[in-house]
């Protein structure tokens, strides 16, 4: 198989699985949402570590899993730090090599994965303990309640997935100056430009369609754009430092999991507070 078909063939599955996890309910968006953030946490380890991982990496990751449940089931955030401390405070004592840079990117990955799905699940469905309280009846909520909340949760991905589309449109057609040359030496400024006019605009579509009020859309289309390049060129720095192409092979001829969310995961923070406040 070519790489062409490969990566169109992928690319099908890949977004079939991601709408279809999205609208199906709640807890396969929830596993969706573990499934992107502890491969994500597990692939940063792999490259800032030299493929080098160890108890403590793995400790992490399933740390990575409970802040993204803690909506979910109703965990305290306060009551989950003190155990990664504890933990760090401990590979600290037993490496041998106790380099301090080594503890940040145990840190940092918390802050860049797990943390933007977390408050992802949250501005959908809130905090609260489903999956631990046996008495609450699920027929409760109304299936037209939850699909509107899952069209919330695709409108984000379909922005992230249009803003890509449409940046690398405009920046075959009209590209030429530079954005960022040292670190993605493919985009350019009218890439960029095009991208956020024509995704802005695809995005009142989408207010129409998913009945979201159009100028919190429109706030989240410009957010999605300006941080999701961000995220891309933050990722794009990190793969150059450590020579390597993408981040994993788990999607063929797509990459890894932070080759595909690399937007998400920067410009979450800022589009779910749009969800939050409005």
């Amino acid at each position: 198989m070519n790489n062409f078909w490969q990566r169109a063939l992928t690319g099908l599955v890949f977004v079939a699985v991601v709408v279809g996890a999205t609208l199906y309910s709640r807890y396969s968006f929830l596993a969706l949402l573990l499934f992107i953030g502890m491969v994500g946490v597990w692939e940063y380890y792999r490259i800032v570590f030299q493929n080098k991982l160890g108890a403590i990496h793995f400790a992490f990751i399933a740390l990575s899993a409970i802040l993204i449940l803690a909506p979910a089931l109703n965990l305290k955030l306060l009551l989950v730090l003190p155990a990664i401390f504890s933990i760090t405070a401990v590979q600290v004592l037993l490496s041998k090599e106790r380099i301090w840079q080594n503890i940040g990117n145990l840190f940092l990955v918390l802050f860049y994965v797990p943390l933007p799905l977390m408050m992802f699940y949250h501005s959908i469905y809130g905090a609260e303990s489903y999956l631990l309280n046996t008495q609450y009846d699920c027929c409760k909520v109304s299936e037209l309640s939850h699909f509107n909340k899952a069209l919330k949760a695709l409108n984000l991905f379909i922005l992230i997935w249009s803003s890509d589309t449409f940046a690398y449109l405009a920046g075959r057609a009209f590209g030429k100056r530079k954005l960022f040359e040292s670190v993605s030496p493919k985009k350019t400024w009218e890439g960029f430009i095009g991208g956020t006019v024509l995704t802005i605009l695809f995005s009142v579509i989408l207010s129409h369609y998913f009945k979201i009020p159009i100028f919190q859309n429109l706030l989240i289309a410009f957010l999605t754009v300006v941080f999701g390049t961000l995220g891309d060129l933050v990722e794009s720095m990190l793969k150059r430092q450590y020579g390597i192409k993408d981040s994993g092979q788990i999607l063929p001829g797509h990459g890894g999991v932070l080759d595909r969310f690399d937007a998400l995961f920067i410009s979450l923070p800022l589009t779910t507070l749009v969800y939050y406040f409005m």
